[in-house]
């Protein structure tokens, strides 16, 4: 999955290509699905388009890894992905393959934001998976572990090309369901993560929600916990308990990101990038960005 080319914007930027559910239904091969809300297909070293441009997939997404070696970048990191190894992506993270070896081959499964609200996944359980969606995304298991996964997803597979069509969706969210919850109970044996279920995940996931929808422009911790109808304060005290990190710099880490991805893949001059987060002036973004990543935005686009 070596690159061998580069889409541009005519800037020479490379372009990053945004990519749904339905996208991937109708140009993979070998793909099996569930409406426009998830997708199940095998990827090998000659039909993995991150090896051409960075995609940004319109969902969740976990890859397999079954053979071979490659190595992704994920939001700017890159991971060495092996033969037992489970990666994880956010809604918008920015993949791009880097290099594989010809002997490389993955399943990978998509599925849609909706997709998941509505499945009745206690949220407990949802949220250790969550976080390392983002703060871990390479999982490694056990040969064993692999092959359960797999076996699920071939069930998924059978169901969704049977002539069981009455009951389809309920089959195939049931299936969905046990492989997220075989998934959660791997990613809690290699890193327990000590969660209370209440009141405060609830505020977590609330948050990480409004996170997404206002980072471009909100960076105060007052303007989340006004939404939320709590104090600043609580806020960043339920952040802190549930996650680890408090909720200023999951704004910061919000906010970095979007902007490494305009500065990387947009084309967008730092000053329309500065407008378009919401920075009253260039030279204020440009302090931000360099206080949080100890480069400036100037220098971090040159370098690419």
């Amino acid at each position: 999955m070596v690159s061998t080319g580069k889409m541009t914007d005519g800037g020479g930027h490379e372009s990053l290509r945004k990519v749904s559910i339905s996208r991937i239904k109708r140009e993979m091969n070998d793909v099996f699905y569930l409406s426009d809300d998830l997708v199940i297909t095998s990827l090998d070293a000659f039909s993995n388009s991150t090896a051409e441009y960075p995609i940004s997939i319109d969902g969740f997404a976990a890859v397999i890894m079954m053979t071979g070696e490659a190595t992704l970048s994920i939001d700017m990191q890159n991971y060495v992905i092996r033969p037992n190894n489970i990666v994880f992506f956010n809604p918008d993270s920015i993949i791009r393959t880097l290099k594989s070896l010809s002997n490389a081959t993955a399943f990978l499964l998509a599925f849609s934001k909706s997709f998941v609200n509505e499945i009745q996944i206690d949220l407990s359980s949802s949220l250790p998976v969550y976080m390392r969606f983002g703060k871990a995304p390479v999982l490694e298991v056990k040969p064993i572990d692999i092959e359960e996964i797999r076996q699920l997803f071939q069930c998924i597979k059978t169901i969704l090309r049977s002539d069981k069509e009455r009951y389809r969706n309920e089959m195939i969210r049931t299936l969905f369901t046990t492989a997220f919850y075989l998934i959660t109970e791997l990613s809690q044996r290699e890193r327990p993560v000590a969660i209370k279920p209440g009141r405060a995940e609830v505020l977590f996931d609330e948050f990480i929600s409004l996170l997404q929808r206002y980072n471009k422009r909100e960076r105060n911790v007052s303007f989340y916990a006004k939404q939320l109808d709590i104090t600043p304060k609580y806020l960043s005290s339920v952040v802190k308990e549930v996650s680890g990190k408090t909720a200023a710099r999951w704004i910061d880490e919000s906010v970095i990101l979007e902007a490494k991805t305009l500065l990387k893949y947009s084309g967008m001059s730092i000053q329309e990038i500065a407008y378009h987060l919401n920075f009253s002036t260039q030279s204020f973004f440009g302090k931000y960005f360099k206080q949080h990543t100890g480069t400036s935005p100037s220098r971090y686009k040159r370098r690419g």
